[in-house]
């Protein structure tokens, strides 16, 4: 079974890396009814690579990286209000 590493970002455990295995599923794909088998990192996949080819990986390309929010200028309306 081929195995990738990915490495887990820090939000609320420790970064560390995690090996995650692949399975290969023999399936009938739902759009075409032809038999097929399908490499799977994840749960059991419902259609074939020629009916839903695997998506690029958004994060990789450079287009469509996310923004960072602006900042927001916050006025003291406490001040003006207590006067």
């Amino acid at each position: 079974m081929p195995s990738k590493k990915v490495f887990v970002r820090e939000y609320t455990v420790r970064a560390h890396e995690r090996t995650i295995h692949t399975r290969l599923y023999k399936f009938i794909c739902q759009q075409c009814s032809q038999p097929t088998e399908r490499e799977s990192y994840g749960p059991r996949p419902l259609y074939c690579e020629v009916c839903r080819p695997p998506m690029s990986r958004m994060v990789e390309d450079p287009k469509y990286k996310k923004k960072k929010p602006r900042p927001v200028l916050v006025k003291q309306a406490k001040k003006a209000r207590a006067r």
